[in-house]
């Protein structure tokens, strides 16, 4: 068998809600010879492409048939513990890079394809290829997304169980958050509203300079974090 994985993330830049790294992981048994073929199956049959480029709804659907197809696998980087890495002197990548090794070590497969998360696509493979605990190719290239459809899987994986994320996090406060991200109007309304309230600490990302230019000069003092109710890589 010829393990070849594809690594994309979704929800890098929100203020609410966690970071997902998705793994799309496919077992060929000739090898190289027939990856492309499997992706033309992923295109043609499924409808795979990078997430960006699919509606809510036709993202959800293929999401259900690719559990059917491809084994899945994903990194949950939640607030908590993106803030506890910032306020650590940490680096985001850093933190990704973290999940991804762990993961990656633990399948062990014979081709990696990942879109990079750096505008240095080489030497970010290369970064992690020195810390992996085995040998394998890696192909490390910006936009991999719309490149190699096994990448676009592990895209709609990662943005649509982030979505789903947001989606709990309504349910659950029963309020309308936006999509989470800084830019949306109606995720502005609602930090502006609720960052100090204790109820929804737990789905703010408080290093975020948006939650942070929130807070007066009284107020700003590093939060306490805490990350008891998830593990770093909640797979």
């Amino acid at each position: 068998m010829y393990k070849v994985i594809g690594i994309d993330e979704a929800g890098k830049g929100p203020i609410i809600g966690s970071m997902f790294i998705g793994f799309s992981i496919i077992n060929l048994v000739d090898g190289l010879r027939s990856l492309n073929d499997f992706q033309d199956k992923l295109a043609v049959d499924f409808g795979v492409k990078d997430s960006k480029l699919l509606t809510p709804k036709k993202r959800a659907e293929i999401f259900e048939k690719l559990k059917g197809a491809i084994d899945m696998k994903y990194a949950q980087l939640t607030p908590a513990l993106i803030d506890k890495n910032f306020f650590e002197g940490g680096k985001l990548n850093n933190l990704e890079i973290d999940a991804i090794i762990q993961i990656l070590n633990a399948e062990r497969p014979d081709l990696v394809i990942i879109d990079a998360l750096t505008a240095n696509p080489e030497k970010f493979g290369e970064q992690i290829q020195k810390r992996l605990g085995f040998d394998c190719k890696i192909i490390s290239e910006n936009k991999a997304d719309t490149k190699y459809t096994i990448v676009g899987a592990a895209s709609i994986i990662a943005k649509e169980l982030r979505e789903k994320e947001i989606q709990e996090i309504k349910e659950k406060i029963n309020l309308d958050i936006g999509s989470g991200y800084p830019a949306d109007p109606k995720t502005k309304e609602f930090l502006k509203n609720n960052y100090k309230s204790t109820e929804f600490d737990f789905i703010f990302r408080k290093s975020w300079a948006t939650y942070q230019n929130l807070l007066n000069e009284k107020d700003k003092q590093k939060p306490v974090t805490k990350s008891k109710d998830k593990t770093l890589f909640d797979y």
